[in-house]
């Protein structure tokens, strides 16, 4: 059976599986779990009532992780119907739903790595101007300035979703300051023993200044004194050794599929 989550118990086993992506399908959870018509987690039970295969489905992109197996009929039939409406432009998934879906669509593939640390970051102290939390409408223009300007939806949404995983408790955004806003981390998502880092993003005329590593290190560190490991997953080779230097080690891939289109029937 698949179903809309109404369980934050249900990712606890993904979570255990799954830190990185597992910290961040409870913060989308825990954000709009009141609001069922903006919650997009939906998880698949076995027949013992267990969570098995695990679908975040948000505006283009979708994120489907089946740890336990083969993910089960009604999952691959929910993953193929958002595709089938034409809007869905990639998918993140991981060994087990990619051995299914690579039979069902033609795709091109990236293999992204997750990374880890278990050590706090030397780093300086009040080296450059910070602001946590409060400043979204300032973070959300170092994205703009980085990968151009986007819908006023898409705008919104990013900051209804960061307001509320700040006010759960899940979110700490932390922007970064010299004479305007020019870089921007987040802590996106904290399980109990693991946080995901993200967005990490510096506007493309202040890069090689130093602002993506202090604000990584910031949020590393602010893990770790929460005992929680902090995990991330680096945007291309050059960052991935960025964050090498920092400690983080690779510890596990998944896909990123794009350009998707069903396969045709060839019979």
């Amino acid at each position: 059976m698949i179903k809309l989550i109404d369980d934050l118990s249900l990712l606890e086993r993904f979570s255990e599986k799954e830190p990185y992506f597992g910290s961040l399908f409870p913060a989308a959870a825990v954000s709009f779990m009141d609001d069922p018509e903006l919650l997009s987690i939906w998880i698949e039970l076995d027949e013992k009532g267990n969570a098995c295969s695990f679908i975040n489905a948000v505006a283009d992109s979708v994120m489907f992780f089946s740890p336990f197996g083969a993910p089960g009929f009604e999952a691959v039939l929910f993953v193929t119907n958002l595709v089938s409406g034409g809007t869905i432009k990639s998918i993140e998934c991981d060994e087990n739903a990619f051995s299914v879906l690579k039979n069902l669509f033609d795709f091109e593939t990236e293999n992204a790595v997750q990374m880890f640390t278990e050590n706090r970051i030397d780093m300086p102290e009040n080296a450059f101007d910070i602001k946590s939390s409060e400043n979204f409408d300032d973070g959300w223009k170092v994205t703009e300035r980085t990968f151009g300007k986007e819908k006023d939806s898409v705008k919104d949404f990013w900051k209804l979703k960061m307001v509320r995983g700040v006010l759960k408790k899940q979110s700490t955004l932390f922007t970064l300051y010299e004479g305007e806003a020019v870089s921007t981390a987040c802590i996106r998502g904290r399980t109990e023993k693991a946080g995901a880092i993200t967005s990490v993003v510096t506007s493309p005329d202040n890069r090689k200044k130093g602002y993506a590593t202090y604000l990584t290190a910031l949020c590393t560190n602010m893990l770790i004194d929460e005992h929680r490991i902090p995990w991330l997953v680096p945007a291309n080779p050059e960052v991935q050794k960025m964050y090498e230097k920092l400690g983080y080690h690779a510890a596990k891939t998944y896909y990123y599929l794009y350009n998707i289109k069903e396969k045709e029937d060839k019979k």
